[in-house]
């Protein structure tokens, strides 16, 4: 049987800087025998993650003697979207990049257009590999799980040339997936190692963008109420973007705004319950 880990090259790791995804990393690095040439893993940062997690991406590189490539939204100087290589210590921990995106479409992004994923990540990602390959075909591994099957079977389905969202130029992979990976052999992986993922809060629960749209009410509110300084660019982006045009002047059009919900949590303050479901959050490429 084939390594599913053991990947065609040029290829890369699109780590995110979750569990999951530096699992998946950890396999590949295994499978390789290291990192060869050809083999490039990315962290597209849009400024708004923990410290927890930025720290967690700069430790795997240390501890696993990877280099991981820190990429980020721009615009160049034509106002067209860029790639920009950043380092650790120059990297947005304030939104920036998120804040270039929004000025540039004029408008938030929202669960049924959800341009923070498709600009912030894939393109910056996309256009990167387009420079390192000229012109070859490249593997984008994908750490989705073999208990998230209709994710990892969508992402297998781009490289269906009847596929709308086909790149020719790309092929698509779900290593974990093919490995019959789930949560619990990615949790087993992170309790025997001697570093993880220091996040408050259970889990994953604040991890990715912290006060990411996708996160249910009641997640959000317990956020709000565990570290609400996180939350102060996205009420911001609401009232900012409130300035310039009302449609979808909130990040979800099914709930209060940030600003509201802020002031529900301070008024709350512990109340809210801390057994909150994780599978409340809806499903994106950013989560893992």
């Amino acid at each position: 049987m084939t390594n599913p880990y053991l990947l065609d090259l040029p290829a890369v790791v699109s780590f995110s800087g979750g569990r999951t995804s530096g699992f998946m990393l950890r396999q590949i690095l295994d499978a390789h025998g290291g990192q060869p040439e050809g083999l490039h893993v990315c962290f597209q940062n849009t400024g708004l993650e923990h410290a927890g997690t930025y720290a967690f991406v700069e430790r795997v590189a240390k501890e696993w003697d990877v280099d991981i490539v820190w990429l980020e939204y721009g615009l160049n100087d034509k106002n067209r979207p860029r790639y920009q290589v950043v380092t650790p210590a120059t990297a947005s921990r304030d939104g920036t990049p998120f804040d270039t995106m929004i000025a540039k479409k004029s408008m938030l992004s929202h669960p049924k257009m959800r341009l923070c994923t498709a600009n912030l990540k894939m393109l910056v990602l996309e256009q990167y590999m387009s420079v390192q390959v000229r012109g070859e075909v490249w593997v984008n591994a994908s750490g989705l799980r073999a208990d998230e099957p209709k994710r990892a079977l969508d992402a297998l389905d781009k490289n269906s040339p009847d596929n709308k969202s086909h790149n020719p130029m790309i092929e698509h992979e779900v290593p974990l997936y093919r490995a019959g990976v789930t949560t619990a052999d990615v949790a087993a992986f992170w309790a025997a190692s001697p570093f993880d993922l220091d996040l408050p809060l259970p889990g994953n629960l604040a991890g990715n963008c912290v006060g990411c749209y996708l996160k249910g009410r009641p997640l959000l509110e317990l956020l709000m109420v565990e570290m609400p300084e996180y939350f102060d660019w996205w009420v911001d982006a609401e009232r900012r973007i409130k300035t310039k045009a009302e449609a979808w002047a909130t990040f979800r059009s099914d709930r209060p705004s940030y600003a509201a919900m802020m002031k529900t949590a301070k008024a709350q303050g512990q109340m809210f319950p801390r057994d909150i479901d994780p599978e409340d959050t809806i499903p994106c490429m950013c989560t893992d």
